[in-house]
């Protein structure tokens, strides 16, 4: 089972990278291989609407994002971990995700499947972790759908989330025991190839 994680923040130490960090650790500690893909340290530019990707289902733009497409090719499973900033994904995340144009033409253009995950199978699973400083959950909404829309695009299901708003002060999710112990427990679940709880 391998699991890669994508950090849409550009903090070091933020809520939303704690979170994924704690899910990883819980993964690992169950035996899962964990990776870390972070766009705010990358060269991941916009789709530029090409239709390069309709040839092949593969991104002809040259940058970061073609090591991005091979870890998300080789995964098991995806967890996108990001702020919401005006009740959207993070710039530094909404890139990558919009570069999800190329598994699009895989499944509605080319109509092929996904390459096989390596634990067999093409049906990733996705887990969206997501933080917000304003206390109300319409917070979510957009950051939701966006990612149910781009794990369908990889022909995969959303299998969890953890959606946690009034987080204002960076770290401050450590305080909430109840959010890291079910981190700890989604990694552990989603490694050994459990239901979410």
């Amino acid at each position: 089972m391998i699991i890669l994680g994508i950090v849409g923040s550009p903090r070091k130490r933020g809520n939303t990278t704690i979170l994924l960090e704690q899910l990883l650790g819980g993964a690992a500690a169950a035996g899962a291989e964990t990776q870390v893909v972070r766009p705010a340290k990358m060269n991941v530019g916009p789709c530029i609407a090409c239709e390069g990707c309709y040839k092949s289902g593969r991104c002809v733009v040259k940058d970061d994002f073609q090591g991005v497409y091979d870890q998300i090719i080789g995964s098991d499973a995806i967890v996108v971990a990001t702020p919401v900033y005006f009740g959207a994904m993070s710039g530094q995340v909404k890139p990558l995700i919009d570069r999800g144009q190329c598994f699009w033409a895989m499944r509605d253009v080319l109509h092929a499947p996904m390459p096989p995950a390596p634990a067999g199978g093409n049906k990733r699973k996705g887990v969206l972790i997501c933080t917000s400083g304003i206390k109300r959950d319409e917070m979510f909404e957009c950051a939701r759908r966006t990612f149910l829309f781009w794990i369908r695009s990889l022909q995969g299901q959303p299998w969890a989330e953890m959606c946690y708003s009034g987080l204002d002060v960076q770290g401050e999710i450590t305080e909430n025991k109840v959010a890291m112990e079910r981190a700890t427990e989604l990694g552990r679940r989603l490694a050994l190839g459990l239901e979410a709880h």
